[in-house]
């Protein structure tokens, strides 16, 4: 006799996407933090604050 199993539980929640503020733009990040890789910039007065190491980009 053959016992059917339950499909399993996800353990992580669904995929969602962060809503994105306007003027939000992908460069790369210059520091050591973010690995020179290209990271999400939000603007912040003339220039553009990294979202993940937090530095600011272009003109303060």
């Amino acid at each position: 006799m053959r016992l059917r199993h339950r499909p399993a539980v996800p353990s992580v929640t669904p995929f969602t996407l962060a809503r994105l503020v306007p003027g939000t733009r992908y460069l790369v990040c210059d520091t050591t933090i973010c690995g020179h890789l290209t990271r999400r910039h939000i603007p912040a007065g003339t220039g553009y604050r990294c979202t993940t190491c937090q530095t600011l980009k272009g003109d303060q």
